[in-house]
């Protein structure tokens, strides 16, 4: 009996899907597995990740002490623009495992676990697809490099991203009440881990409001919204004030002064890289109008919504003067989420449309294809370890207390007093906010002509008390080490300076050099920053 060649044809043309979708899915296997081992790799480094890893142990260690996150900004201390929760939590695992690096990254590694998980949920809810839902994980797992090797170092933004994947996950299981209280609740959690949350948030409270019905309209945004005011008034009234000054007057004052991310936001941070994920949620988007044409407007209205303000969160972030690239997070998880959702649209079109349908393959093979990364380039190496006992043993050396405004946590290490890090204290100066900034700059502009430290290092010398140090301050040598962290600027070594009219030197300390700047005492400025260098938000 002859076999029509048509069905010859779609038996062949299945096998080949069948081919192609395994070998997509181990791409997939292979890009989590990739990121489980750096991460892995990296997470007992005993130094900074990032610059300002160390500020998040030494708020924890601020907690554990019964003190405020919140209060006047000093030389001392100066606290940060977000919302407390993530830096309460690494206090509470803290408690139990130690001041450290390792409690605050071991909640990024966590949530970027939860992450990946409810990734996979939900594409699969979606598609009832493992394939699907494998490859939008493995996608999400790929962009680790594209969002600053982020997931698993001590800050924020992965608790923060957990909190809006559950949320999500939650208001796509059914349209009860409970359901609704717990969405509301995992968002008033993901604002209290970031404001950037608000964004996602008004998403969801439109696909409530249309979606929903009865009273279940307005019940994630009453919860949310009440854990959201109700914590903003209790913790700025404890506060009196502060918690409301940096949470809100400071993001506020900084307003958006990155006006090369209106485009380059588009064309660098998501670029080429994502255009394949891209398309493929396209496509996903434009096919789920046509539901709406049939009445079934719920999936069109939650994705469509989420979409913008997702990649929009991202976008109105890099907008901002602080915003480096952990803030494309967001748009890289809607982006993932997308793409799993498209690949079960290319199954459908082979279906409908035959073997000729294969050819669309391409784009995801392409896209996972990008995001293929050498782990080497994210993992500290032991000259890395041997760099950062160098500066810690250097700055232990040193009698009397010692500001290194650009490293927190590491004096600790070295027996000394940790000050005000340097990174929000230029988020706070860069307001412009005169009450707050007028002190602020004279209690730093008098510590260092009354030479109130036995010495201070610095990263980079367009610093911004740089004249005032080199009026009262002499620079005696580089550091040994040149230690730098593996996320983020690679800032110039640090330079060690000393009170002028100090008597006896340290150890290779050879005064002045002959490249100073003249009259300055201190070497060449160098303006070290590109357009990527602060990671402040």
């Amino acid at each position: 009996m002859e076999v029509d060649p048509t069905t010859r044809q779609d038996v062949t043309g299945g096998r080949v899907e069948q081919g192609i979708r395994i070998l997509l899915g181990a791409a997939s296997v292979y890009l989590i597995l990739l990121l489980a081992y750096t991460t892995a790799s990296r997470i007992g480094f005993p130094y900074e990740l990032e610059w300002l890893e160390g500020w998040t142990v030494d708020s924890a260690r601020r907690v554990l002490e019964g003190k405020s996150l919140f209060v006047a900004p000093s030389l001392e201390f100066v606290p940060y623009i977000y919302t407390p929760l993530y830096t309460y939590a690494a206090a509470g695992l803290a408690k139990i495992l130690g001041i450290g690096f390792l409690a605050p990254r071991l909640i990024s590694l966590a949530s970027a676990a939860g992450c990946l998980a409810l990734t996979f949920s939900l594409v699969r809810r979606e598609t009832a697809s493992v394939f699907a839902g494998l490859a939008a994980a493995g996608l999400l797992a790929g962009t680790y490099p594209l969002g600053g090797s982020w997931f698993d170092i001590a800050r924020v933004d992965t608790l923060f991203l957990l909190f809006l994947l559950a949320a999500f996950r939650v208001m796509r299981s059914g349209a009860s009440i409970n359901l609704s209280v717990w969405g509301g609740v995992l968002m008033g959690l993901a604002y209290l881990t970031k404001q950037t949350a608000l964004l996602p948030l008004v998403a969801l409270t439109l696909y409530a409001l249309f979606q929903l019905e009865g009273w279940n309209r307005i019940v994630l945004p009453a919860v949310s919204g009440a854990i959201i005011g109700g914590s903003t008034l209790l913790f700025t009234f404890m506060t009196n004030g502060w918690y409301y000054f940096y949470t809100v007057t400071v993001p506020r004052l900084h307003g958006f002064g990155r006006e090369d991310m209106l485009v380059d936001y588009w064309t660098e941070d998501l670029g080429w890289t994502l255009v394949p994920a891209g398309l493929l949620g396209a496509l996903h988007l434009l096919l789920l109008i046509r539901e709406v044409g049939q009445g079934r407007s719920a999936r069109f209205v939650f994705y469509a919504t989420l979409t913008v303000s997702m990649i929009g969160a991202g976008w109105t972030s890099r907008l901002h003067g602080g915003g480096w690239w952990n803030v494309l997070q967001p748009a890289h998880a809607m982006l993932a989420i997308l793409f799993g959702l498209g690949l079960c649209d290319l199954a459908k079109a082979r279906r409908r449309i035959g073997g000729a349908a294969l050819a669309l393959y391409l784009v995801p093979a392409a896209q996972l294809g990008l995001v293929m990364y050498d782990p080497a380039r994210h993992i500290p190496t032991a000259q890395d370890v041997a760099d950062g006992d160098a500066f810690v043993a250097a700055l232990r050396e040193i009698d009397g207390e010692v500001y290194a405004p650009m490293h927190g946590y590491l004096p600790t290490l070295a027996g000394k007093q940790v000050f005000a890090h340097d990174g929000y204290l230029l988020t706070i100066l860069r307001t412009g906010h005169r009450p707050v900034v007028s002190p602020l700059n004279a209690k730093f502009e008098e510590a260092f002509a009354t030479q109130r430290f036995s010495a201070v290092v610095i990263d980079y010398e367009d610093y911004r008390f740089m004249n005032t140090l080199d009026a009262h301050y002499r620079f005696a040598r580089e550091l040994p080490g040149s230690f730098r962290p593996r996320i983020g600027p690679k800032r110039v070594p640090q330079k060690l300076y000393l009170p002028r009219g100090a008597g006896a030197l340290l150890p290779g300390d050879r005064g002045p050099r002959s490249s100073s700047v003249p009259g300055s005492g201190g070497p060449a400025r160098s303006r070290p920053f590109d357009r990527a260098s602060s990671s402040r938000r």
